[in-house]
């Protein structure tokens, strides 16, 4: 199949199972695998093992060979891999965002926008806000703040270092770089004026719908690996979310990844075997 056409099939499937987002693209994760899973299982070319894959193979015949494992690549493989690319083989912790039961969402607290009133629908471009905006005072701000900084964070099990990654980092980690840390990152406010006000908030924190059902929101940019006990308190101060009831909270993975732009061609091939493509995040 044509490149360009297997690309609109991806895209298409994106807008199918898109979540509004403002200008981003963002999709029912569930529903959006679900297509792609079931796609792959009915196309005539390709061979479904559910299985688990502990090493990279050696037959000839199953090469060329690309290595898509994810960030959660198991232990035995990963060793095999770090093995193969020497000390060029790294990793990161990851941390993902609470999410809370849209019901349970005080709307009379929030607005909704999206920033520089910006939205992305099927058709084009929208002004219809995408985001539920918790807005902040100085002084909500600051209690949230200090209430972050003094949190309990959970304890990170059986690996070395806690090194995170730079763009996905848990918002404790950045309070703890400085007091306006959080307002100018996840809880900026630029671009979100409180049309109740027609005043910019101190501070935002922004809900994401994350199912196509809108029964769901995630807390945008709210990594975390706090306590899950602790998230439960420490959120509910935000504007809003006084009653909130999670649906997952936040927590702390390792990601496993290798040096891309020093291991792999511009092709993704690695540079010392002309027949072996890594492929995702895991590059």
């Amino acid at each position: 199949v044509p490149a360009s056409k297997r690309w609109m099939s991806l895209a298409s499937t994106a807008m199918a199972t898109r979540v509004p987002a403002g200008a981003a693209l963002a999709v029912d994760r569930v529903a959006f695998s679900r297509i792609v899973t079931d796609t792959l299982t009915a196309h005539p070319l390709v061979e479904l093992r559910r299985e688990e894959l502990t090493s990279i193979p050696d037959d000839p015949a199953m090469y060329p060979l690309v290595i898509a494992t994810g960030p959660l690549t198991s232990e035995a493989l990963s060793r095999q891999i770090a093995t193969m690319v020497g000390a060029e083989h790294l990793y990161f912790y990851d941390a993902i965002s609470p999410i809370v039961l849209a019901e349970s969402i005080d709307q009379s607290k929030v607005f909704r926008a999206s920033r520089w009133g910006r939205s992305l629908t099927a058709d084009g471009p929208s002004d219809e806000g995408d985001y539920l905006n918790c807005p902040l005072t100085r002084d909500e701000y600051q209690r949230f703040y200090d209430a972050v900084i003094h949190a309990e964070s959970a304890t990170v099990h059986d690996f070395d270092t806690a090194t995170f990654f730079e763009g996905c980092l848990p918002i404790e980690v950045m309070a703890h770089r400085g007091p306006d840390t959080l307002r100018f990152g996840p809880m900026k406010p630029v671009g979100l004026p409180d049309p109740r006000t027609g005043r910019t908030p101190y501070a935002v924190v922004q809900l994401r719908q994350d199912t196509l059902a809108g029964d769901h929101y995630s807390l945008v940019g709210f990594q975390t690996q706090l306590k899950w006990g602790e998230q439960g308190r420490v959120l509910r101060m935000i504007p809003g979310l006084e009653q909130a009831e999670f649906v997952r909270f936040g927590m702390v993975h390792r990601n496993t990844y290798i040096n891309g732009p020093t291991l792999l061609r511009e092709t993704w091939q690695l540079k010392t075997q002309d027949d072996l493509f890594f492929a995702g995040q895991i590059s």
